[in-house]
């Protein structure tokens, strides 16, 4: 785990680093009065743009970070076409067939085809082989569904906080060029001096938009994620409910 996050670090840091040099050498291509060059400017292509840079870092990272784990979850989706439970209509399951699911599920778990549906099966059969009870096993399974979803959900407090820490980074960067400006206002009444305060004005502001920009990505893409996340859930409750604890009849 620490390697894959290591991984992710650095790609991320040479994604950034490229893409920023990129920026300054289009930027370079046009006269600075053209549209062109202040649009590549405004993305970070000069040297003042390090800000910027350090904004694509945390973008790329977070990236990366929603982009692993919505391909682990669209894995997870291939857990329903294993057929693990009868979807027949009108079939019930005895006690003794039960059973035979759970060694089943097992038997492909070593195999090394597990999932978290096969997973949450197994539970179920344990619960119910343990009490005998359907309303106590459904009730144990909505539990241990909702502590796998909110296990999920805690992996990304680090995307939570890197789109704050970028849009924080924006404000920080307007700050920075607000501030420098206000330390140049003597130099406003110079020819030299206004096009310099304008350049980090410019600057100031410039960090804030790549910030929204960049977090209005990010947010699309976390709940996307949290979209497939809540539908995969959804889906496991109706699945093991409807195929196997509904299912399931006694004659004790």
């Amino acid at each position: 785990m620490f390697k894959t996050k290591l991984l992710q670090l650095v790609f991320s840091i040479l994604a950034a680093v490229s893409l920023w040099l990129v920026l300054i050498l289009l930027g370079q291509l046009f006269e600075s009065v053209t549209g062109l060059h202040r649009f590549f400017e405004a993305l970070g292509g000069s040297t003042q743009g390090y800000i910027q840079a350090v904004i694509y870092v945390l973008f790329f990272y977070s990236f990366f970070e929603l982009y692993e784990k919505k391909r682990s979850i669209r894995s997870e989706f291939n857990g329903f076409e294993q057929q693990l439970l009868p979807e027949r209509d009108q079939l019930v399951l005895s006690p003794e067939e039960v059973a035979k699911i759970k060694l089943r599920v097992i038997s492909l778990e070593k195999a090394g085809k597990g999932s978290l549906v096969s997973d949450f099966i197994k539970k179920a059969c344990t619960q119910y082989r343990n009490d005998q009870s359907i309303p106590d096993t459904l009730q144990v399974f909505h539990a241990q569904v909702e502590n796998s979803k909110e296990e999920q959900e805690g992996k990304l407090e680090i995307v939570r906080y890197l789109l704050g820490a970028i849009i924080s980074l924006g404000f920080i960067g307007t700050l920075m060029g607000l501030s420098t400006s206000i330390g140049m206002a003597h130099l406003a009444k110079t020819a030299e001096g206004m096009p310099e305060i304008t350049r980090h004005l410019n600057v100031a502001f410039d960090t804030t938009l790549v910030a929204l920009l960049a977090g209005l990505v990010l947010n699309f893409l976390y709940h996307r994620y949290l979209q497939d996340l809540d539908t995969f859930y959804s889906r496991s409750k109706s699945y093991v409910i409807d195929n196997l604890i509904s299912r399931i009849y006694s004659t004790a």
